[in-house]
């Protein structure tokens, strides 16, 4: 009996051990440079705007504000490695979009033309006919139960063939999730060595390298479904978060030389889908949807949003870049705590 109590004791020991480790290593990377610094704001501005920043009932751990591609205010730990949450999906959206222009996919191709089914609750040939478009704007129209989707897709999700691809916007993980499932099965490489290759060089950013993108839920109880598909998710530091706001205000220049094409970033950042009631008020200030980006008509921006504060707004008839971060964990256990 008391060698069960030993044994038990070290696999409890062992599992909290693993928990500990980090799913991902804040590594410097040899092609990383700064954003330049301005000092457009005057000093009674920034503190003023510190001292909101700091007010924890604004719940504000990281902020950075940059405007026409130079810093012009930052508070926190602006390296610091933190899980991009549902704001993944429009960094997916850009990775896309540089696939699609050096030719590894194609906008109009179907899943079935892809070959993507799943072995435990297979596809149907309408949902197969769902295009890489459909997912990138939430209208597949598959209405299956997928990793790490929110609880309004659990409450609101329609019957499977309600709608036909295209119909009907429904925010739906599943879309979200195959994309990557598409660039890696294209592309031939991993999410994070296409993101590494195609956006963090170009961009010379500066913590983010390919082993940041991970897959499955980060939390200690695994979130299974029936789908073939991980979530994956995308591990990024503030300041290279904002070097993706400026590359959008630069029309997808950087450095006098295309990163992503400049018909891309305006056909991928259009109001093709105007919000109902319900969602807009679930996510406000928005009232649209692109291509995995959210659209906020009134004050002309453009939202990348995730769970917890992971937000980036920009602003391209100003090139201003505003983004804010909150640290959601990073090993099992303290994700688990979020």
């Amino acid at each position: 009996m008391k060698s069960v109590f030993i044994v038990l004791i070290g696999i409890a020991a062992l599992f909290l051990i693993y928990s500990l480790i980090p799913r991902v290593i804040h590594t410097k990377t040899e092609f990383g440079k700064e954003l330049p610094k301005s000092s457009i704001l005057s000093k009674k501005a920034t503190k003023e705007i510190r001292a909101f920043v700091r007010d924890t009932a604004n719940r504000m751990q990281i902020v950075m504000a940059v405007h026409n591609g130079r810093i012009i205010f930052e508070e926190g730990e602006t390296q610091k490695l933190i899980n991009c949450h549902s704001a993944r999906k429009s960094i997916m959206s850009l990775l896309i979009g540089i696939a699609i222009e050096k030719g590894y996919l194609r906008l109009d191709e179907t899943l079935a033309e892809l070959g993507i089914d799943e072995s435990r609750t297979p596809l149907t040939t309408q949902e197969k006919s769902a295009t890489v478009k459909d997912l990138l704007m939430a209208r597949s129209g598959i209405y299956l139960q997928a990793e790490a989707e929110v609880s309004y897709a659990k409450d609101h999700r329609p019957k499977r063939e309600q709608y036909r691809p295209g119909e009907f916007f429904f925010y739906n993980n599943f879309d979200f999730n195959m994309l990557g499932v598409i660039l890696e099965k294209k592309t031939g490489i991993s999410i994070g060595a296409f993101l590494e290759e195609n956006l963090a060089k170009p961009l010379n950013m500066q913590d983010f390298i390919a082993s940041n993108v991970v897959y499955d839920s980060p939390w200690p109880v695994p979130n299974k479904t029936n789908s073939d598909y991980p979530v994956y998710w995308i591990y990024m530091s503030a300041r290279d978060f904002a070097k993706i706001g400026v590359l959008i205000t630069q029309n997808g220049i950087w450095n006098n030389k295309e990163v992503v094409s400049s018909n891309w970033i305006n056909k991928s950042l259009s109001d093709l889908t105007v919000l109902s009631n319900d969602i807009a008020e679930m996510n406000a200030p928005y009232d649209a949807f692109a291509y995995s980006w959210w659209i906020d008509k009134d004050n002309k921006t453009v939202w990348a949003d995730g769970y917890g504060g992971q937000f980036l707004c920009i602003d391209r008839t100003n090139n201003l870049v505003v983004l804010q971060r909150n640290f959601t964990g990073n090993s099992l256990l303290s994700s688990g705590l979020f």
